[in-house]
């Protein structure tokens, strides 16, 4: 759907320069420029999608499809120019200019009837913010999680329906969204028939001569119990069969490594109190922390059980900034996060264990010393991991 989208509107782009420039001989530079940077953008994610490592083919999709928009309301926009009528002038010519300015205002009409259409094929919702902040604009699409039954809110009504524990920390987000952070990602309840749907909200900040816009994407999460929890950070992690395939092959090799079995041990206490959805966004939270900081690799961090993963080491650097962070009990591993307006430190627990090449372990052996290692760190109340050998 999201290409159907960016293909319609290049061509209405396109359609609009050309009949700006056919109607008023008026090549405009920046038009032509703003529709090859679209354009090209688009290429390059559908046919070289290899090089796009960044992002997901997904998501740099709906970006440029979001782009897009604006992009096709500004030519909408500024397709009308102002034409100078003189005394040379006949009737005819007259009659001529009526009908070209009809046809003019057909295919501008037509255009937006198009676009608008075209906004229905989307699975997300989308919103389109005031300048002010003051109000919003939303799709139908997004109608249907939010149960209203107008496409223009103010903030305060819209605000009205986000979970009143996540009121505070919804605009105190939006509001810190400017030049110098134009992107954002905010995860909020709404509420629905008396219940809190978890909502993601996408989104970017530009401006228009001038003029501060807001555009987002929106969409629904859907929490699951473990293993399927439709959160793509913890249901894209490989599992615990695909780590024994992995060490498997590792421990083949003369390369070291560590074997580190991590448990987020207050998960429960946070399911109980906040509830499990609540609890597997921390999860996703944390592990898109921890990915960041020590696992960029692919195949790095592995899904155990629900709240316990296996992290993998081969870079000794990496492994000696974890170390670091684990003795300062920094909060590069007890991490703060803010879901919605709750916000929680995640505490884990650490077992470490370190493969040499010419250690004789099995991987049964490799495991058991891990998990033990584990289990020592968590009945340990003065520190929270343990390095096994030390």
């Amino acid at each position: 759907m999201v290409d159907i989208f960016i293909y319609v509107s290049l061509a209405l782009m396109i359609l609009l320069f050309l009949l700006n420039w056919i109607i008023y001989r008026k090549l405009h530079v920046w038009k032509l420029i703003v529709i090859l940077v679209i354009g090209l953008a688009y290429a390059f994610v559908r046919f070289f999608p290899i090089y796009v490592t960044f992002i997901t083919i997904d998501d740099a999709k709906l970006y440029i499809a979001i782009a897009a928009y604006p992009a096709t309301v500004v030519l909408a926009l500024t397709f009308k120019r102002k034409i100078r009528i003189t005394e040379n002038l006949t009737d005819y010519d007259f009659f001529e200019l009526e009908k070209e300015l009809a046809e003019v205002k057909n295919s501008s009409d037509l255009l937006r009837l198009r676009y608008i259409s075209t906004i229905g094929l989307i699975r997300e919702g989308l919103i389109f913010y005031n300048e002010d902040l003051n109000g919003l604009f939303v799709t139908d699409q997004y109608l249907e999680i939010i149960d209203y039954d107008k496409n223009d809110l103010s903030m305060e009504n819209y605000v009205d329906l986000i979970h009143s524990d996540d009121q505070s920390a919804y605009l105190s987000a939006i509001k810190k969204i400017n030049k110098k952070n134009p992107n954002f990602d905010l995860k909020y309840r709404i509420k629905h028939e008396g219940v809190g749907v978890w909502v993601e909200e996408r989104g970017k900040y530009f401006e228009f001569e001038k003029r501060p816009q807001i555009i987002s994407a929106i969409k629904p999460i859907d929490i699951k119990l473990f293993p399927d929890t439709l959160i793509h950070e913890i249901d894209s992690l490989p599992t615990e069969q695909q780590l024994i395939q992995f060490l498997n092959l590792a421990m083949k090799n003369t390369e070291p490594f560590y074997l580190i079995m991590i448990q987020l041990t207050n998960i429960p206490d946070i399911n109980g109190r906040f509830g499990r959805d609540v609890g597997n966004l921390m999860i996703a939270e944390y592990i898109k922390k921890m990915r960041y900081h020590f696992a960029k690799d692919v195949n790095s961090i592995f899904r155990v059980t629900g709240i316990q993963f296996a992290l993998i080491l081969k870079d000794q650097r990496k492994y000696d900034v974890l170390y670091r962070a684990l003795q300062s009990g920094g909060d590069l591993i007890n991490l703060m996060l803010n879901i919605g307006g709750i916000q929680q430190v995640v505490y884990p627990n650490l077992g470490i264990v370190k493969r040499e090449p010419w250690d004789n372990y099995t991987l049964n052996e490799l495991l058991s010393i891990s998990n033990k290692s584990l289990n020592e760190a968590i009945r340990n109340p003065k520190k929270n991991y343990s390095v096994f050998g030390e």
